[in-house]
């Protein structure tokens, strides 16, 4: 659960600042050349949308925990991203999640609670062109219990991670991602990330990056205390024409200890860009 609110967190900032219109620009268009070194940014015409289909999956390896044989916890949903209005330093943008799903791969009570129904929920933010979020503007829909706030989460996860300066194929850089929020009721996590980001390739004006990066976590929620530490990485592709991500993938290993006992939680994720209905 602990582990699927920062897989949230920094999904959702990766959907925003890299992600999360009509697609596809005419041949023309794309056919403009993009040339190494450059500045990486997002600049998303105003009126863009854009649709995402994002799935999770977490297992958990224990002595205290039968196996599933698979996932113990999968969540998917879809969200949709209009781009509000966009000029050279403030890029201002409604998402909303339309549909969402989770399947338990053990019966788990109490876990209903744990994992609310995210369908309906709405956030406008503003983001600077290196993808950090400035500000939350709004936000709507967050079901009671959710033991989170959308604010949070987002400034939380808000870092920009496109680099200062030009860089060419085979560049990299350090984005340093320390989170704070709160869990509940009087309870708080933190994270500390550093990613290595590399400028993998660029072709067709799509710009693929990866990062790799240790993470440390603690927390302590109504006085469970847990810690981890472990390791996240994967791969993001942005279109440089059209100012947005176009997929994103994540693997994240984390050992945790909590009450005397440890597991190993494995969390993957995709972000993938939808076609226009």
């Amino acid at each position: 659960m602990h582990s699927r609110w920062r897989s949230f967190a920094a999904a959702t900032t990766l959907t925003l600042a890299a992600v999360l219109t009509s697609c596809g620009p005419s041949p023309a268009i794309r056919t403009i050349p993009l040339e190494a070194p450059l500045l990486l940014r997002m600049a998303p015409p105003e009126g863009q949308v854009s649709r995402y289909a994002y799935s999770m999956e977490t297992s958990v390896e224990s002595p205290m925990m039968p196996s599933t044989g698979g996932p113990l916890v999968t969540m998917a949903w879809q969200q949709v991203q209009t781009v509000l209005s966009a000029d050279d330093d403030v890029v201002r943008v409604r998402g909303a999640v339309d549909s969402a799903s989770t399947t338990m791969g053990l019966p788990m009570p109490g876990m209903d609670d744990m994992l609310p129904d995210l369908s309906g929920v709405s956030f406008t933010v503003d983001m600077d062109p290196r993808g950090g979020v400035l500000q939350v503007v709004e936000s709507e829909g967050v079901p009671e219990g959710a033991g989170v706030s959308v604010e949070s989460m987002l400034q939380g996860a808000g870092h920009s991670v496109l680099p200062e300066a030009e860089v060419s194929p085979g560049d990299s850089w350090m984005v340093e991602t320390p989170i704070e929020m709160p869990m509940g009721t009087g309870g708080t996590m933190s994270l500390d990330m550093e990613f290595t980001y590399t400028f993998v390739s660029l072709a067709d004006g799509l710009a693929t990056l990866s990062f790799e990066g240790p993470m440390d976590m603690d927390m302590d929620m109504q006085g469970m205390a847990m810690s981890g530490s472990g390791t996240l990485s994967g791969t993001l592709v942005v279109d440089l024409v059209e100012g947005r991500y176009v997929s994103q993938t994540s693997r994240q290993n984390m050992e945790m200890g909590v009450a005397g006992t440890s597991m190993t939680v494995n969390t993957t994720t995709t972000l993938e860009l939808m076609p226009d209905r």
